[in-house]
């Protein structure tokens, strides 16, 4: 059976993220879409083939012809949406951030619960096989006594009017729209979770964070280093460093687009390799066999929690220190 996908919001994420891995991901396909302006709907359903347009987000959650949603609306909608889809009884994969607060991600929880559906969290990246190596060294012992890990995610986002991400209400800034990419990464190799111990913002004008610097520490003791950053050249990358070598990863946000994975031990440099194929269709093909197969599914709402938590941590600490206006 083919799982039918109506994605909520005519985003620009949705033509990379959903769109085009479901053309070629078997077993799934893009049925419909709604967006807050039906005409806006139906022009991005006629630019990407999608074949039918719903008035409204609450019309495509109750369709009959939809078995499955997908929430690519700015963040600040994204529990209420969820929340309304599970309550409809469809599964939900909802896009990062899951939401601005924890408080809203326990009603997620509650939500699936009650209505038996899942609820995933569109964490891209955890699904490439890349990613797999890089938890693998992370909890073999390979390095040795780790020492500290570091990770960093920075992209330049134009000032452009109407951009979201410069709007601290519906989610932007470095933090919730960049952050939580470094904070999964952090999270989920190191299968530890964070303290924060320091934390600082740099401000845009209109409050957005252009970007955030902490420093954490995890259970065990390692040191955490984190950065995220609007206003800086394109750089995503992750590092561990232990008492036998180390391990720096170029690109773990999406290795399809290029990547390099260097394992250092004991002096010894290994290069390695990975697919090319987008993390975005391993993601769609965890989405579908979760729902086909009861395959489990590692970015579910539980866990979303303690990312969310986590960056709340740090936008708390960056809070009680002294922001530069940018």
């Amino acid at each position: 059976m083919t799982i039918r996908i109506g994605i909520l919001g005519a985003a620009r994420v949705a033509a990379y993220a959903m769109i085009a891995p479901a053309r070629d991901v078997d077993g799934v396909m893009v049925h419909g879409i709604a967006a807050r302006d039906p005409a806006r709907a139906q022009a991005y359903a006629d630019e990407h083939g999608i074949s039918k347009v719903y008035p409204d987000y609450q019309a495509l959650i109750e369709a009959d012809d939809i078995d499955a949603v997908y929430i690519a609306l700015p963040p600040n909608l994204h529990a209420q949406w969820s929340i309304a889809a599970l309550h409809a009884g469809k599964p939900v994969l909802c896009e990062k951030p899951f939401t601005l607060k924890s408080s809203e991600v326990k009603e997620m929880l509650k939500a699936e619960e009650k209505s038996g559906k899942l609820l995933m969290e569109a964490q891209h990246s955890h699904y490439h096989p890349l990613s797999a190596r890089m938890r693998e060294i992370g909890q073999s012992g390979v390095l040795g006594d780790i020492r500290q890990v570091q990770a960093r995610f920075s992209t330049p986002v134009s000032k452009a009017p109407g951009e979201i991400r410069y709007q601290p209400d519906v989610g932007g800034g470095a933090l919730w729209d960049l952050g939580v990419y470094p904070a999964y990464w952090i999270r989920s190799v190191m299968q530890q979770e964070p303290k924060v111990i320091s934390a600082r913002h740099t401000l845009a004008d209109g409050g957005a964070d252009v970007r955030t610097h902490a420093l954490m520490e995890l259970e065990s003791g390692i040191k955490a280093v984190f950065d995220c950053d609007m206003d800086a050249p394109t750089s995503a990358w992750f590092r561990l460093e232990g008492s036998r070598g180390t391990l720096h990863v170029t690109n773990p946000l999406a290795p399809h687009a290029g990547h390099r994975f260097v394992l250092t031990v004991g002096g010894k440099e290994t290069l390695e390799e990975f697919p090319r194929k987008p993390s975005y269709a391993y993601q769609l093909e965890a989405f579908r066999d979760a729902l086909r197969d009861s395959a489990p599914v590692p970015t579910r709402g539980a866990d979303s929690l303690k990312t969310i938590l986590l960056l709340e941590s740090i936008a708390i600490a960056a809070g009680k220190g002294k922001a530069n206006a940018h």
